[in-house]
């Protein structure tokens, strides 16, 4: 499970890095994987895409992948470290 939730961490950060750029299956996987080749790291990447499908955060059509909507809305309102500080008034803990 915690391996699992690694690499979808490790491919929706890829994917909003590289954002407009679509990047393409054996593109992400030769980014993300020690060895792009190999059977179980195949499966790792298509199940990391699938749920990050499933939750609404990549859309990927099987062979091209890109942030969703919904991903990048939450990339703009993290921006960088420490952007959200004073927010409303409010100060950080």
């Amino acid at each position: 499970m915690i391996a699992d939730l690694q690499m979808q961490r490790v491919v929706l950060a890829l994917v909003l890095r590289e954002h407009p750029i679509t990047l393409t299956l054996p593109a992400l996987a030769d980014r993300v994987l020690t060895n792009p080749r190999s059977l179980t790291g195949g499966i790792a990447l298509a199940r990391a895409l699938r749920d990050l499908d499933n939750e609404g955060l990549v859309i990927s059509d099987g062979f091209c992948v890109q942030p969703s909507r919904p991903a990048l809305h939450v990339k703009r309102l993290l921006g960088r470290p420490g952007a959200g500080d004073g927010l409303l008034g409010g100060r950080s803990a």
